[in-house]
C-alpha cells in the first residue's frame, strides 16, 4: 500500500473516530454539566481579566 493512501485511511479514521466521540459525548453528557463547564470557564476568564 502507498503513503498517499495510508496517510488517507489513517485520516478518515481520525475523522470516524472524533465524530463517534462527539456523537457519544453529546448523548452521554448531560446539558448541566456542559452549562456548568462554561460557566466555570467565564468566571475564571472574567477573573484574569480583572487584574
Amino acid at each position: 500500500m502507498s503513503v498517499p493512501a495510508r496517510l488517507g485511511l489513517y485520516g478518515a479514521a481520525l475523522v470516524v473516530v472524533f465524530g463517534a466521540s462527539a456523537a457519544v459525548a453529546s448523548a452521554v453528557v448531560p446539558e448541566e454539566t456542559v452549562s456548568s463547564w462554561t460557566q466555570q470557564v467565564e468566571d475564571i476568564s472574567q477573573e484574569d481579566t480583572d487584574h
